[in-house]
């Protein structure tokens, strides 16, 4: 059982900031804006427009996948196959591009036809069936690598196809800045996605669905017509994540690290309950880009990346702890 923790002022304060919508937001802006400062005054390299660029490109995949993944969360979803349809994605769309004449377009679909499914059947055995989030997501984890392997004979399937590589490695050029295609792909991403959750009805659902399940229920709202969404949605998500990693590394890999548990950890930092229905779009973006100055910042620092997965470890220990005590004060 839960103890109640003594309050102090400060603590208090801090506790009813992050209860209000924006109040992680604003947390998480000081504190970017503190790593800036401090890391521009460490380095004469970090404050610089390519040296931004560059940071933006890097957190680029988890961006992607942090947005869909953010809706799901809120509706008090878990998805740990997140890193398996990256993987699937990217050599579903290689091998369609090698051995069809489908193109550009039809290696995307099929790459996000793969998301789709996979989200749909994690969907379908959580909310009909009733197996736990987090088991159901990592069997499929397995089943899919499994199958990405067998397909791709264990073998990276190279790209060479221009158009297809631009989604990756292209920019658009804005007067003095070139902005990497990925790092757009993210922002619209977010931006899409902040719009569902704002101003649509489904948005709405999300929230109640994630704060109070069996009330939506009595109110008539299909709730595992909702999860099953959200699950498809968040693997989708994965998958165009998947086609934008595979445009970056010029090549469809089915194996590697997978990126799943850097997505979640994103998105709980920016201020989304593990107990669903809180949550912003804006605070999954700034903690998105947080990480990724911390990261940068200690890279040009000479910090080992040891101690960088040791310091990203610690700020989700930090916003775990945030969230824990909303409750408990």
């Amino acid at each position: 059982m839960n103890q109640p923790v003594t309050q102090t002022p400060a603590l208090t304060g801090l506790v009813r900031l992050l209860r209000t919508r924006e109040g992680v937001v604003v947390l998480l802006l000081v504190t970017l804006l503190l790593l800036i400062g401090i890391f521009s005054a460490a380095s004469p390299y970090f404050f610089d427009v390519r040296n931004g660029m560059n940071i933006g490109r890097a957190v680029s995949i988890i961006g992607i996948a942090s947005a869909f993944t953010t809706l799901l969360m809120i509706a008090g979803g878990l998805d740990l196959s997140i890193g398996a349809v990256m993987n699937a994605a990217g050599v579903v769309a290689a091998m369609v591009l090698a051995q069809t004449n489908f193109g550009v377009p039809g290696a995307i679909a099929a790459a996000v036809l793969v998301g789709a499914a996979v989200g749909w059947i994690n969907g379908v055995f959580i909310a009909k069936i009733g197996i736990n989030p987090l088991i159901m997501t990592i069997a499929m984890q397995f089943i899919l690598k499994g199958v990405t392997l067998g397909f791709s004979a264990s073998a990276s399937k190279v790209i060479v196809d221009p158009a297809f590589l631009a989604i990756g490695q292209g920019y658009l050029h804005l007067g003095v800045a070139a902005v990497p295609m990925p790092l757009l792909w993210m922002l619209l991403s977010m931006l899409a996605l902040w719009f569902v959750l704002r101003f649509t009805q489904f948005g709405k659902w999300i929230y109640a669905v994630g704060g109070q399940p069996s009330a939506c229920r009595r109110a008539g709202i299909d709730v595992d017509r909702v999860i099953i969404r959200l699950y498809t949605l968040s693997a989708v998500g994965a998958a165009l994540a998947g086609v934008v990693l595979a445009g970056i590394q010029g090549a469809g890999i089915p194996y590697g690290a997978g990126n799943e548990l850097s997505v979640i950890a994103a998105v709980i930092l920016g201020g989304v309950s593990l107990s669903g229905g809180v949550g912003l779009m804006e605070g999954t973006l700034v903690a998105v880009l947080l990480v990724g100055v911390l990261k940068n910042g200690m890279t040009l620092l000479g910090i080992s990346s040891v101690f960088q997965m040791v310091a990203e470890g610690l700020v989700l220990v930090v916003a775990l702890t945030l969230d824990r005590l909303k409750g408990r004060l």
